[in-house]
This record gives C-alpha cells, structure tokens and sequence, in this order.
C-alpha cells in the first residue's frame, strides 16, 4: 500500500521506464548545476560555505565542535580542488609547436595564394575569349548588314548591265559590218579621209571592247554579291576533307597554269588520313579550298617574279584532327600580309590585289562559310616577307 500511495503522489505510477525519466531528468539537472557553479566561482563558493555551515551545525549537534570544523575544511579543501583541477589553465606551448603551427599556416596561406593566382589566371583566360568572340560577332553583324546591302544592289543594277554588256557586244558587231559597208565608198575619197575614218572606227571597237571587259567584270562582283548575301539552306552530307582538298587543290593549280604556262610552284602535301568524313556542305567548303589556294598560288608567284632564281614558290597543305574537330591549313611562301592590314582581310570589299585583278569578296565569302555555316573558325597567321598561312577549323559533328 506504501509503494501504491508513493505511486500515486509522484505521478509515476507503475510504470519503469517512466522512473528512468524521471531519474535521467534529475542527472541532467544536476549536471548544469554543476556547469553553472563551475563557470561561476563567486556562486560556487557561497555554495561551499553553505554546505560546510550546514554540516558543522550538524556535527555540532551529534559529535562536537572539533569533528565539525574538521570535516567542514577537509570538504572545503576537497571541492576547491576540484575546482582547481577542472580549471587548470592548459601549459603553454612549445617553441617546436608553435614552429610547427607557424609552418602549417605558412603552408596554408601558400596554398590559398596558389589557388587565388589560378583563380586569376581562368579568369583573364576568360575574360579574353570573351573580347575575342565580341569581336567576332561584331565582324558577323557588319558583315550580315553588308550582305543585306549587297543584295539589294546587286538587284539593282544587274539588269542595266546586262543592257550594258550586250550594247557594247552588238556595237562591235555593227562596226564590223560598218567597215565592211564602207570599203567600197571609200575606194573614192583619198587616203587620208579613209585613215581618218577607219581609225574612228577601231577606236570605237576598241572603247566596246573596254567598256565589255570591265561590265564583265562588274558582273562578277554582283554574282559573288549574291553568293554572300545567299539564304538558302545549307545541304550538308558527309564528306571526305581529303579528297575534297587534293580535288580542289588540282583544279586551282590546272586552273591557273592554263592562264599562265610558266607556272612553276611546288606542291606539298601532309594528310592525316585517318580522318573520319565529316558533316558538311561540300560546295561551300570546296569554294573555301579554291578560293584561299588561289590565293596562296597567286601570291607565291608574285614574289617570284621579284626574287632571285634560287626561290621555289610553294604551296603547302595539311590536314589534323583533334577530338571535335578538322583542321586544315594551306600556307604559301609568297610576301605574306602585313599587321596593319590583317584584321580587314575578311572585311568585303578589300584586296591587296592590284585593280581589277580582285574583288574583295572571296574572304569574306569564305568567312561566312566557315564561321557561319558550319561553326567553324577561319583564322590567319602571317609573316611579312615570308609566308601566309590560314587554317580552317571545321567541327566534326
């Protein structure tokens, strides 16, 4: 019954697992008692001479004064040392730790500073291809915006130079029949009224013929214009790069040794053939090669007209692949394109050719077909004197 009723004013009941909580609470309260007392040592020793007063009081009553004092100092000693042990200031390092511990944070710093400098390094890398592919596509825009304009011209002026071209064909058949209409009236007027009129004549045959050339040429520009400023889509299917190249690369050489039979350039070529056929238009990039060895010959042959017998032109060609891409590179040993000029090569309109013998729209055509149509890069390095070479960069897939 004792047990029932002690249940019953605790609360607890019957139940063990509620006395373990019970007794777990009270172990936890004590023990931030004792963390509390620790942490403050006024509190602590008014705690101390509590308890010690409340035991010589008792001693007092059961076995004496003597007793008393004597078990209040030994508790009075007892908990002082506790304290004095649980807060015994930690010894003082070493010479050889704080050494130690110098070197770690020395080393850590190093190693922070190395990390930060790499940090920089990938930044400035960044922060230049950045600049470099603003500068790309602000050579894009100017040449989109061209392209526009160029085909609204070319529009425009194509069918008057038609008109142009075939006047100037008819007139030189007309002055030929008007020659031969004027043989015989001129057998009676003397000699020198019949100079007088047959050299009007050819002088009239000769401005036709000059005025043709150059209309000729007028349409050329308008059809290379028109190419540039194209909008139909892309057919691309696989192609071998190699063969395209060596393709291209006889029918430029051919091309121009028919114009010209003292050509004599040296050919050399370096193909990887392991390369894998890739994705492409093969009549864009067949216009690229041509259009860039034609260059690469006709600037070889240039410098050879001014350099001693022991110069051999030479065109250069080589194919290499890394993991995404085909790289191709077709290099000349010809006078090569100063720095000045070299960042408008790709710009429409501009040659270094002399007049008439260039458009200045092959580059820029061959640009829009690399960079444009195949995200690829069409890229030029070049020493004054001594070579150009440009490298073509096609992406695999």
């Amino acid at each position: 019954m004792g047990t029932d009723y002690y249940h019953s004013c605790t609360g607890l009941g019957k139940n063990p697992d509620a006395v373990s909580f019970q007794q777990g609470g009270v172990k936890a309260r004590l023990m931030q008692i004792y963390r509390f007392l620790i942490k403050n040592p006024i509190s602590l020793l008014i705690v101390i001479l509590l308890i010690s007063g409340i035991f010589v009081a008792y001693l007092q009553h059961q076995n004496g004064i003597a007793i008393a004092l004597t078990t209040s100092t030994i508790l009075t000693f007892v908990l002082l040392y506790l304290y004095s042990r649980h807060n015994k200031p930690q010894a003082k390092p070493s010479l050889n730790d704080l050494e130690h511990h110098k070197e770690q944070l020395e080393k850590s710093i190093h190693e922070h500073k190395s990390a930060l400098d790499k940090k920089n390094e990938e930044l400035e890398q960044v922060e230049q291809n950045l600049k470099e592919v603003q500068h790309q596509l602000m050579i894009q825009e100017k040449m989109a915006s061209v392209g526009l304009l160029a085909a609204g011209i070319a529009h425009e002026i194509k069918n008057p130079l038609n008109f142009i071209n075939n006047f100037s064909d008819m007139t030189v058949e007309l002055m030929d029949e008007l020659k031969e209409e004027l043989v015989k009236p001129l057998e009676s007027v003397n000699d020198e009224t019949k100079q007088v009129v047959n050299s009007i004549i050819e002088d009239i045959v000769t401005n036709c013929k000059k005025i043709n050339e150059h209309g000729k040429r007028a349409e050329s520009i308008i059809k290379n214009m028109l190419i540039q400023a194209r909008t139909s889509e892309v057919e691309k299917s696989l192609i071998d790069i190699n063969s395209l190249l060596e393709e291209y690369l006889n029918l430029s050489y051919h091309g121009m040794r028919a114009q010209n039979n003292q050509l004599n350039i040296k050919i050399e070529k370096n193909l990887d053939k392991t390369i894998q056929p890739i994705l492409a238009d093969q009549q864009s990039i067949g216009r690229v090669f041509l259009n860039i060895i034609n260059n690469g010959l006709y600037a070889a042959n240039e410098k050879s007209k001014v350099k001693n017998v022991d110069f051999m032109p030479t065109i250069t060609i080589l194919t290499s692949q890394d993991e995404n891409n085909v790289i191709i590179k077709i290099k000349d040993n010809g006078n090569g394109i100063p720095e000045s000029i070299r960042a408008k090569i790709f710009e429409p309109f501009f040659t270094t050719k002399p007049a008439g013998q260039g458009t200045g729209l092959g580059l820029p055509i061959c640009y829009d077909i690399v960079v444009t149509e195949h995200n690829g890069k069409l890229e030029i390095e070049s020493t004054p004197g001594e070579f150009t070479e440009f490298i073509i960069t096609l992406p695999k897939k």
